[in-house]
């Protein structure tokens, strides 16, 4: 009787939440083939996961409270990969930073910052909870700044933004500031920027007396020290080619006094960057730390291909042959290592593809067999972004177009710069622990038509630039934003704004350690609204701050007229608000946990092996559930034991079959008495004398 009142309450604490939800339909496009030719690493198709959900019942932004930072009339804040805009500090306390347009001209650019601290919501002087006012404080002190990205002093609180501008001269560079105030009131006034006495200089490319003009900045930080990679857009091609600029700098904080930001002379880490791909992270413990950089560059393994494409235009961007790079630093970004590639080599759109699409089957009118639909395809990264986990591994996802050519444009070589292609999209994971690629979710719409050429750099696809955090317990959060979203409600792709242009959502997948799959897609923003004119709700540029505490922390633009490219298609122009949205960690986990990690019966890949998953929640107040994975089929015995290793309660001890098994745990004694706080350890254990164990933690 204790069990079921259990599972009932358990389930409506995420119905409660949430509203109620549906069974998830599950559509096999896992692909069917891999050419055991090609060298390639790992997929663990075990992970991979095609998602078509029903219409999600959640209320818009899930029910939780947003906040406006500001606003803005420029619709696009990043070109490709975004890198972080949002950064939480070990305080809890959020900072945020964006590229406002001040007028529907676009002639008034700047960069703006804001600070948010829930604590003081209500209060007489900071009642909205932001701390630099109603629109934030300027962070710039010349012309026409921009494309901008935060982080945060860990050991002070304190944001450093980077950002393009130029003077009024002309000279167009990367530039940064930090808040100067904090150290000068001694920490009691923010949202006063200064700049640096030596800034970041420009990189003049060898040989030449040309500017690189390094303007689209990416950073990372730990403590005073900041690490800056920038893409230059010099006239050697914008969208082929692009150097990739790193810049270290240093802060000296004087309490009390006017603090200084330093740079030292840039270096030139790639001169073969594809478009603005280039991403940066940072790692610290006590035992030392790690900087990684990652960015996409053209495959050199068919750089002499007699096929390949070498036309200097948009397209070369999109469809030629490229890989995901990764250099690191273990001497606070002193030296790099030479670059480590973590995609397939070697592989071209024309040439023998590396893996087949299964779209189905169809009947063959003269025979009566059914036949497998078989696509070939080939997987190109176009954005990315990075993450640390809690044991310093370092995490990447990134969207990857998956183009596939019509019958017979593979035999021509002039199809390599063609965009007579069928295209879709797929978010990748990978795992440096591991080294296996995993797809996070698919794309629900094949386009027949290929991409389109009318789109701006960051709407290459349909599922846009993807962001990831890990928290402490090493569940991995990924978010993008989503085209077409209603394809995945089953209901009519009516979601298009006054000027044709689709709506975006905000959508997330969530995978949980030991689990087979990732979660199910979830609808973050859900604000479905068709026909919309001039006050539509197109959730854009979404970004997410890399530190997880209590809450998943986002900050995005809602456009209120949606279009592609700089600024909006219809007049006048839609000055649109930046929104920070803070969602209960816990919530999002009870949604995933509820729908996304079924038992083996709702469709959940054969377990790899015999498995026990974490328990959630942990640490726990009177009841906890998680999941058992069974490989071969036997008898199986699960129970708690305490520090000292006596049994403390038995949950189970049967036959099990091959597949998933859930469980809870009360935190009663077998002898019917609660017990007491403290570490308890959850023990599985086979018939042949293997076992595994989990550390779980009750607190009343």
């Amino acid at each position: 009787m204790r069990l079921t009142f259990l599972i009932f309450a358990v389930l409506l604490v995420c119905v409660s939440i949430f509203g109620q939800t549906d069974d998830v339909f599950i559509r096999d496009l896992q692909p069917k083939y891999h050419n055991p030719f090609l060298p390639r690493p790992p997929v663990d198709t075990g992970h991979s996961f095609t998602p078509m959900a029903p219409m999600t019942p959640y209320p818009e932004y899930l029910g939780f409270p947003t906040y406006i930072a500001g606003d803005t009339y420029y619709d696009l804040q990043h070109n490709s990969t975004m890198g972080r805009m949002i950064a939480v500090d070990h305080e809890g306390g959020v900072h945020v930073a964006w590229m406002d347009a001040l007028d529907p001209f676009l002639t008034n650019r700047v960069v703006k910052y804001n600070y948010f601290h829930r604590d003081s919501i209500g209060s007489p002087t900071y009642p909205t909870g932001w701390i630099c006012g109603g629109d934030g404080a300027r962070v710039d002190n010349r012309d026409y700044a921009g494309y901008c990205n935060i982080s945060v002093n860990d050991e002070h609180t304190v944001p450093t933004v980077v950002y393009h501008d130029h003077a009024s001269g002309g000279e167009n560079k990367t530039n940064a500031a930090f808040d100067g105030m904090y150290y000068t009131s001694f920490g009691t006034a923010r949202c006063g920027f200064t700049t640096p006495a030596i800034g970041p200089e420009p990189y003049i490319i060898p040989g030449t007396t040309l500017d690189a003009v390094a303007i689209w900045p990416k950073i990372a930080q730990i403590d005073t020290t900041v690490f800056v990679v920038s893409t230059s857009s010099a006239t050697e091609g914008i969208y082929n080619r692009n150097r990739l600029i790193y810049y270290r700098g240093f802060i000296d904080p004087e309490w009390g006094a006017y603090s200084e930001m330093a740079f030292e002379p840039p270096v030139e880490i790639e001169d073969d960057q594809i478009g603005i791909t280039v991403d940066i992270t940072a790692y610290k413990d006590i035992s030392g730390n790690e900087i990684a950089m990652g960015y996409i560059r053209h495959d050199t393994v068919v750089a002499n291909d007699t096929c390949y494409c070498t036309e200097e235009d948009y397209y070369t961007h999109i469809l030629d042959a490229a890989a995901i790079m990764v250099r690191k630093s273990t001497d606070m970004g002193e030296t790099w290592s030479e670059p480590d590639t973590i995609t397939e080599p070697g592989v071209h759109t024309y040439s023998s593809y590396p893996e087949s699409l299964y779209l189905g089957t169809y009947i063959d009118t003269l025979t009566g067999d059914t036949i497998d639909i078989i696509r070939p395809i080939y997987s190109r990264p176009i954005d990315l972004n990075m993450a640390y986990d809690s044991d310093g591994y370092l995490h990447i996802v990134w969207g990857a177009l998956i183009l596939s050519p019509y019958e017979g444009w593979e035999n021509i070589c002039e199809g390599t710069c063609s965009t007579g292609v069928y295209c879709q999209e797929v978010v990748y994971h990978w795992s440096e622990e591991t080294g296996v690629i995993d797809k996070v979710v698919f794309d629900p719409i094949w386009r027949p038509i290929g991409c389109p050429a009318y789109v701006a750099i960051s709407r290459m696809s349909f599922t846009n630039e993807p962001q990831i955090a890990i928290d402490n317990d090493d569940n991995i959060f990924v978010f993008w934003e989503q085209y077409g979203a209603e394809y995945w409600w089953g209901g009519p792709s009516d979601d298009i704004a006054g000027d044709g242009f689709e709506n975006a959502e905000i959508y997330c997948a969530i995978f949980i350690p030991d689990s087979a799959r990732w979660s199910d897609p979830l609808n973050v923003t859900n604000t479905y609204c068709p026909g919309c004119c001039v006050n539509c709700h197109s959730e854009i540029e979404v970004t997410l701050a890399e530190r997880i505490d209590d809450y998943i922390h986002l900050f995005f633009e809602v456009d209120r007229v949606p279009g592609y490219g700089l600024f909006d298609t219809l007049w006048p122009l839609s000055n649109n608000n930046m929104v920070y949205l803070p969602i209960p960690k816990d919530s999002l986990l009870c949604l995933a946990y509820s729908t996304g990690v079924p038992e083996s019966e709702g469709g959940i890949s054969t377990p790899k092996a015999f498995r026990l998953g974490r328990n959630w929640p942990n640490p726990f107040n009177a009841a906890t559930a998680f999941w058992f994975d069974v490989h071969t089929p036997g008898h199986y015995t699960i129970d708690v034991i305490d520090m000292t290793g006596r049994t403390v309660s038995k949950i189970a001890e049967h036959d099990l079959n091959t597949g998933r098994h859930i469980y809870f745990w009360e935190g009663y004694s077998d002898n019917g008495w609660f017990v007491p706080s403290g570490v308890y350890f959850l023990r599985a254990r086979d018939d042949k004398g293997n076992s595994v164990s989990r550390k779980i933690t009750l607190i009343k």
